[in-house]
């Protein structure tokens, strides 16, 4: 029997068949990956069947999970082998062959695996793109509800506090004392009226922060942060510490603040209290007996003190009281304490 001409130049120079082989699918299968990367995990699929029949010759491929056909290429019908996960025909039945098909379908084994986790991530993408433009159907709704809401409030408003004004000026005729202290009751009644409408069915811009007492507790309760130990006294009130504002920026602010607690290596003290005359909470850090407050930190606290259309005071010397004034938020109702 013949020796082949490709067995022969092998043999002299110093290579197995099979090494060429492995290199050879080593080869494709980078090649099918790229394009999996490139261009998804079902590009991939069909670019390594049709390397299949590249190599082994067959006239059809499929690649199989489980009971369900993933990909195929090729013409025919396959005779279908439980438990095989690429199946080629006609059937390849020499050594080389099937050597080169059991690397492919190990290979696809993990592509198929990726191309599932793919579609169901497309899938749960889908939901929710699905969710968010229902939540943007019911933003609109309510923000129709409550312009609606906020032009009923204020018309009949309007009008009493017009035919007040024409009273006041004397056009129903002299005023007597009593009459004009009622008048001026029921203006500054409706004036007020007019503003807590403005507060509670104003656009809203930004929701704020309900209550500030929970982020405070999460980031001044001893606990370890990079090797120092974040030990603040708390004293809070009793009720909610609403705030207006980015809640980002709130947050930053209270982190900011127990990173710097933590890095001046002493004890400190925290105190929430309340500024109604400049409607605004006032937010006591006492850092006395630690290192100095960096300038770099204390120019962060007052960028992100400004952000909130709030002030910022520094402790002086060596340690001392750093105050933040908080804009309130009074549209929080009192229920809101007991949570």
């Amino acid at each position: 029997m013949p020796i082949p001409s490709s067995v022969r130049a092998g043999a002299w120079s110093g290579r197995r068949i099979e090494d060429d082989l492995d290199a050879r699918v080593d080869t494709v299968l980078a090649a099918v990956a790229e394009r999996a990367l490139r261009c998804g995990t079902r590009a991939g699929l069909e670019s390594l069947l049709r390397e299949a029949l590249r190599l082994t010759g067959a006239s059809g491929a499929a690649l199989y999970d489980g009971r369900t056909c993933v990909a195929r290429v090729g013409m025919g019908e396959p005779a279908r082998r439980p438990g095989a996960a690429l199946m080629v025909w006609p059937e390849r039945p020499g050594v080389l062959e099937q050597r080169t098909l059991a690397r492919l379908a190990t290979f696809g084994t993990s592509l198929m695996a990726a191309h599932a986790r793919e579609v169901d991530a497309a899938a749960r993408q889908a939901r929710l793109l699905e969710a968010k433009q229902r939540l943007e159907q019911t933003v609109a709704q309510q923000e129709r509800r409550r312009s609606r809401a906020s032009h009923d409030l204020r018309t009949p408003l309007m009008v009493i506090k017009g035919y007040v004004d024409m009273m006041m000026k004397g056009t129903a005729g002299p005023l007597t004392e009593p009459m004009q202290r009622y008048l001026d009751r029921m203006m500054r009644v409706a004036n007020d009226q007019g503003a807590l409408i403005e507060r509670r069915l104003a656009r809203v811009v930004d929701e704020g922060v309900e209550d500030l007492r929970p982020l405070l507790r999460s980031a001044f309760i001893p606990s370890a942060r990079r090797g120092a130990a974040v030990a603040a006294a708390l004293t809070l009130p009793g009720r909610p510490v609403a705030l207006k504002g980015p809640r980002a920026s709130v947050d930053l602010l209270v982190r900011t603040l127990a990173r710097a607690v933590a890095a001046s290596g002493g004890a400190a003290s925290v105190r929430v209290e309340s500024a109604e005359e400049l409607g605004m909470w006032r937010l006591r850090v006492d850092m006395r007996g630690g290192r100095p407050l960096p300038e770099k930190t204390a120019a962060v606290l007052r960028h992100l003190a400004q952000r909130l259309r709030g002030g910022l005071s520094l402790p002086t010397g060596e340690g001392g009281e750093l105050v933040a004034h908080l804009p309130a938020d009074d549209t929080v109702p009192a229920s809101m304490a007991t949570h």
